[in-house]
């Protein structure tokens, strides 16, 4: 998957003819524009200082060049890259990647005191909200984040509302209010303080990245006819794809959205975040901006910076804020720009850059290849641009220095749950109320519900529903996101023991191999064929299981144990020469010790306990993540 990643157009100026010669590059200089003039050598030596890597080496008295040579050796070997020892290309790509503030390598002596907390009952307090998600969902990430640590710890986190918290959570950009200002996009992500007065404890998070919960383009809608259905990209509009919320087919310039494949056929649609739908903080009840408004005597027709200096994009929202004093803070759009000299607004498309024509993202004129657009439809005449989100998913888990670890994700795009008391339909119709469902809960036997079970002994990919097997018995996601079950895999797959180690389907024959233990079995519909021996596969006598199982080309299958695998030949049913390989060779950045592998959806997952890690066609990690709150849906 490379969800929500914006296409480049890489045309230039052939147009219409089937081929061109190589034009020289133009580049040109965009307002605004910050450009970190800093060598690889530079970044190198600040990286490895920041994340631990020097200052722990150097302790030992080692010159600095084998200093630095060791320590990036053990940054490569952290990062599951080669362990040459030498700045190399990929050392360097790495190090260039955002990344949680903690360091890898930590002198806990650089801290005075006892670093634990006094109390088993720790307090936190959310200060303010990134304009990219609305705050309900924030709240909820961080409660989710710190129930992970309240299951398996003695302790307990309270949440605040004013007042002094031991964890004082905020979102801030550049110089924020303590000696560690962020860098902008990328790099540092967020960084906090381990356990003690004032400052320590807290943890900040660097809102000139775009945060948000869930995988690629997760856009709640708001009114329409989806009753909040998130997006559906990309989806089909007057026979065209659109792979972001659009204005096309409409005359007031507010986005939307499809929330299934095809709007054309099932015309079912919802409004995305926009100021001109609600706003949110300020003083204004969430009500949409006014356009044009009056600041300081002067007009404005967007949303603006001026006046504050956090960076943060206000409007009024009445006609006149030097009168009425009413203004509320702009949710940020899912094509909104970041950077440049129009931070939060949306892309332009199409738009025109020394005479060419773009509908998409582009890296022309630019010397370091990074896509930007236009925010309004003539860059040559108005000079507004910003950077396109880069469409990469990263999930940061930062566990920090007082042991909470808070888990996020950030992407271009972002999650929002407005409610608005002043919808607009688009047929201008008044809204049917909104109804209150008291749900019945239903106690489920914990050792039958599968959001209690932290370890699964098996989870496989089964005619396209995800498939999670534990203890006899077994549950399916669907591709609706619909959690079933338990069912006995008794009932299904009547041959099969209580307990499995892995399963996969063949590709070409629809066959389903399952694995226990020293032993496989062979389902066809109702037929079953086996037990068999694994070794008859060509697999070591001494081989006590398999715990993964992966899909490849050409009708072979990758089998995991520890750490090793070996390449089955399924129409063969033996293991291919060359094997078994080493597994951190070619999956690095992953654990070894990983209890289910498997294929879903394009990705490579990796399980250990609680946690998952996503492998991408390049084999590389974009994505740490539960099992149970982004697998299972609990």
């Amino acid at each position: 998957m490379r969800l929500g990643v914006l296409a480049f157009l890489v045309l230039g100026t052939c147009s219409l003819r089937a081929w061109c010669v190589p034009l020289k590059s133009v580049y040109v200089t965009f307002p605004g524009d910050v450009i970190k003039n800093m060598t690889d050598k530079q970044l190198a030596d600040e990286y490895l200082q920041r994340y631990g890597y020097i200052d722990v080496l150097q302790k030992s008295g080692l010159q600095a060049v084998v200093s630095t040579s060791k320590a990036l050796k053990q940054l490569q070997k952290q990062l599951g890259l080669e362990e040459t020892g030498s700045l190399d290309q990929p050392t360097i790509d790495a190090m260039k990647q955002p990344r949680c503030g903690v360091p890898d390598i930590r002198n806990y002596q650089t801290f005075t005191g006892n670093l634990k907390w006094d109390n088993k009952d720790v307090t936190y307090r959310i200060l303010n909200y990134s304009p990219d998600m609305e705050a309900s969902l924030t709240d909820d990430a961080f409660a989710r984040a710190f129930k992970v640590w309240s299951d398996v710890t003695p302790l307990t986190f309270r949440r605040l509302y004013d007042g002094t918290a031991d964890i004082m959570i905020s979102f801030g950009k550049a110089d924020h209010g303590d000696p560690y200002p962020f860098d902008g996009k990328d790099g540092l992500l967020a960084h906090a303080y381990p356990p003690g007065e004032g400052i320590q404890g807290d943890a900040h998070f660097d809102d000139d990245e775009y945060w948000t919960l869930g995988s690629g383009p997760v856009i709640k809608t708001s009114y329409g006819n989806a009753e909040g259905a998130t997006c559906h990209f990309p989806f089909l509009f007057e026979g065209q794809s659109y792979s972001t919320c659009t204005t096309e087919g409409r005359t007031d310039g507010l986005p939307w959205c499809a929330t299934t494949a095809d709007y054309d056929k099932d015309k079912i649609f919802g409004f995305c975040p926009s100021e001109l739908l609600s706003t949110f903080g300020g003083n204004s009840n969430e009500a949409p901006c006014v356009f044009p408004f009056v600041f300081q005597g002067e007009k404005y027709d967007s949303c603006t910076t001026d006046g504050r200096t956090d960076g943060y994009r206000w409007c009024a929202t009445t006609a006149n804020y030097d009168t009425d004093k009413q203004y509320g803070f702009c949710p940020n759009r899912d094509t909104a720009v970041i950077g440049g000299n129009s931070e939060g607004e949306p892309c332009q498309f199409p738009f025109t850059f020394l005479g060419t024509q773009y509908s998409s993202c582009t890296s022309e004129g630019r010397s370091d290849g990074k896509l930007w657009c236009a925010t309004t439809s003539n860059y040559d005449t108005d000079k507004k641009w910003g950077f396109c989100p880069d469409g990469v998913i990263h999930w940061l888990t930062c566990l920090f220095s007082h042991r909470i670890q808070i888990t996020l994700s950030y992407s271009k795009f972002k999650i929002f749950d407005f409610t608005t008391s002043s919808p607009i339909l688009p047929t201008k119709s008044t809204p049917s109320e909104k109804t209150t469902t008291v749900s019945t809960t239903v106690h489920v036997d914990p050792s039958k519900d599968a959001c209690q079970i932290k370890e699964f002994d098996a989870i496989t990919e089964i005619q396209e529903e995800l498939h999670f097997f534990k203890d006899g018995y077994y549950w399916k996601i669907s591709n609706k996101r619909e959690r079933k079950g338990p069912f006995l895999i008794s009932e299904k797959w009547p041959a099969l023991p209580a307990v499995i180690n892995t399963a996969f389907e063949d590709q070409l024959t629809k066959k389903i191999y399952f694995f226990a233990e020293k032993q496989f079995w062979v389902y066809t519909g109702n037929e079953v064929f086996g037990p068999r021996k694994i070794e008859k596969l060509g697999l070591p006598s001494n081989l006590d299981r398999v715990d993964g199982a992966v899909q490849r080309k050409y009708g072979k299958v990758l089998l995991f144990n520890g750490e090793t695998f070996w390449r089955l030949d399924v129409k063969a049913q033996l293991i291919d020469s060359g094997y078994p390989k080493f597994f951190d060779s070619y999956f690095g950045g992953v654990p070894t010790d990983s209890h289910d592998v498997f294929l879903y959806k394009g990705f490579l997952y990796f399980c250990r306990e609680n946690f998952y890690w996503r492998m991408n066609a390049r084999r590389q990690v974009d994505r740490v993540g539960y099992v149970k709150y982004d697998l299972l849906k609990c």
